[in-house]
């Protein structure tokens, strides 16, 4: 009996990294692959409490990014990327991968480097519409681009492959269901945001929904993520109005919450929109201003420009009567709602995970 190769899967940073590559751990175990995940302190527990193989081995690397005009830090950030090329050699004389796929982010850049001076294969996943830096800069190393969105910013400098996002099963069965708001039903309201999205949709979304006219506030329901410094405020809000609701620090449950919702408030990170597409669920997107090369944004104008969503500046979210009628004009629009689903379905690419597997199978025996 043949051994069982090993493959790299380096992503860290943000659970939006993570998830697409723990999804495609579980497609590369099912073809008879070991997977070596490779992430960082941020996402090591986030990975561990998520994914557990006896074909799955997680380690943790050094490194953080660049900082803009602060020199000691980036000595600091210098000494750790020096520290992430010791411990990504010890990876590869250890594991012996046959392959290497990055999935975004600065935790990448030492392990595929390594990776090209020992000439394994390495196949590049970029989720946002805008290649980021750390896939920029490791693009000239790699055998294979693959995309998220159907085009790239600057794309003509790039030459990539348009894969989707590889996400959990019970989600693209969720596609397969219709779509569906019935006479008399609530219409259910999920909203999310990671920490700082918990902090916007808490202070300024939530005050909005909490002015609509009391004979729209009771047609709604309402499932939200919340920080805990804000739990108390929210649960006393939404209490003092007619609104159905439900509080969760941790949304354990994302396809069953996506399932339930007709709605989704949220920013618009890849993994987030790409779970919305595939589930076929509208979405109000507020772009998260500060996001690197503003990703946040240009990912919600694809989303917006094939009719599956809607676009809430962070602008728009200080003057909160106009919010409140946006809001009110896109909750209470039954048809616009449908339209959305069926163009995020419309648009939606399902089998990701299994065509990064095929690519991998592809380069592995010289065909690409």
């Amino acid at each position: 009996m043949k051994d069982i190769k090993n493959i790299f899967i380096i992503g860290g940073g943000t659970a939006g990294h993570a998830l697409p590559a723990i999804q495609l751990s579980r497609e590369l175990i099912k073809y008879n692959f070991n997977v070596v995940f490779i992430t960082d302190f941020r996402m090591f527990n986030f990975v561990y409490n998520n994914f557990k193989n006896k074909n799955f081995k997680l380690l943790c690397i050094k490194g953080r990014g660049i900082y803009k005009k602060n020199i000691f830090k980036n000595l600091i950030s210098m000494c750790l990327f020096l520290y992430a090329i010791f411990q990504s050699l010890c990876f590869i004389i250890k594991y012996k991968p046959v392959l290497s796929y990055g999935f975004g982010g600065g935790i990448t850049v030492a392990p595929v480097i390594m990776s090209k001076i020992f000439s394994i294969p390495i196949i590049l996943h970029e989720g946002n519409s805008v290649l980021g830096k750390a896939n920029k800069f490791l693009y000239r190393y790699a055998n294979h681009l693959t995309t998220f969105f159907p085009y790239l910013d600057n794309s003509e400098h790039y030459k990539y492959s348009v894969v989707g996002m590889p996400v959990r099963k019970e989600i693209e069965n969720i596609s397969k269901k219709n779509y569906m708001i019935k006479q008399e039903e609530l219409i259910n309201i999920l909203i999310t945001g990671g920490s700082l999205g918990a902090e916007v949709m808490a202070t300024k979304i939530a005050k909005a929904l909490c002015i609509l006219p009391k004979n729209l506030q009771k047609k709604i329901s309402i499932l939200q993520q919340v920080r805990k410094e804000n739990y108390s405020y929210l649960e006393k809000l939404y209490d003092q109005n007619s609104i159905k609701f439900k509080l969760e620090i941790y949304i354990e449950n994302i396809p069953e919450s996506l399932n339930w919702c007709h709605l989704i408030i949220c920013r618009s990170g890849a993994g987030t929109l790409a779970e919305n597409l595939i589930s076929g669920r509208p979405s109000i997107m507020v772009p998260l201003e500060i996001s690197a090369d503003n990703h946040q944004m240009r990912n919600a104008l694809i989303l917006d420009k094939i009719g599956a969503g809607c676009i809430i500046s962070e602008a728009e979210l200080d003057n909160i009567d106009e919010l409140m009628y946006k809001l009110k004009s896109i909750i209470f629009n039954t048809q616009s709602l449908y339209n959305m689903s069926k163009k995020a379905k419309e648009s939606a690419m399902l089998g990701s995970s299994n065509k990064l597997v095929k690519l991998a199978l592809n380069i592995l025996n010289g065909k690409n």
